[in-house]
C-alpha cells in the first residue's frame, strides 16, 4: 500500500485501500494507469469531484493534478461539480444528432423545466 497523502484527507481509508487494488493492476512504474478507477472511486465515495480531491488523487499517484483534471474533464461519467439526484446525460454524437437528440433534448428541457 502507498503512504497516505500528508494533511486533511477527503477520501476514506476504505477509497484508499480501494485503488491501491486498482494501482496493482499495473507494474509500479505505471502507477498513473489507474487515475480512471481512482477518480470513480473518489466519486462514488464523494458525489463529485472537486479540485481538493482531483489534486489528492493526483498526488497519491504522483501524477500533477491538471493531468488528473484533464482525464477528469474528457469524460461526461465524472462530475466535477455537485450533481443533483438524478443526472440525465443525451447523446450528442453525429449519429445521435441525425437521429433527433435535438428534439429529445428540447423535449427534455421543457417537460423537465431544465437547462
Amino acid at each position: 500500500m502507498s503512504a497516505l497523502p500528508s494533511g486533511a484527507l477527503l477520501l476514506t481509508p476504505e477509497s484508499y485501500r480501494r485503488i491501491d487494488r486498482e494501482v496493482a493492476k499495473f507494474p509500479a512504474e505505471h502507477k498513473s494507469s489507474a487515475v480512471m478507477a481512482a477518480l470513480a472511486i473518489a466519486q462514488k465515495q464523494l458525489g463529485w469531484l472537486s479540485k481538493e480531491v482531483i489534486e489528492e488523487v493526483g498526488d497519491y499517484l504522483g501524477m500533477p493534478a491538471i493531468a488528473v483534471y484533464a482525464v477528469a474533464s474528457f469524460y461526461g461519467m465524472y462530475n466535477l461539480e455537485p450533481v443533483g439526484r438524478f443526472k440525465i446525460t443525451l447523446c450528442t454524437n453525429l449519429p445521435c444528432a441525425l437521429s433527433g437528440a435535438s428534439r429529445a433534448a428540447a423535449r427534455l428541457k421543457e417537460k423537465l423545466g431544465i437547462g
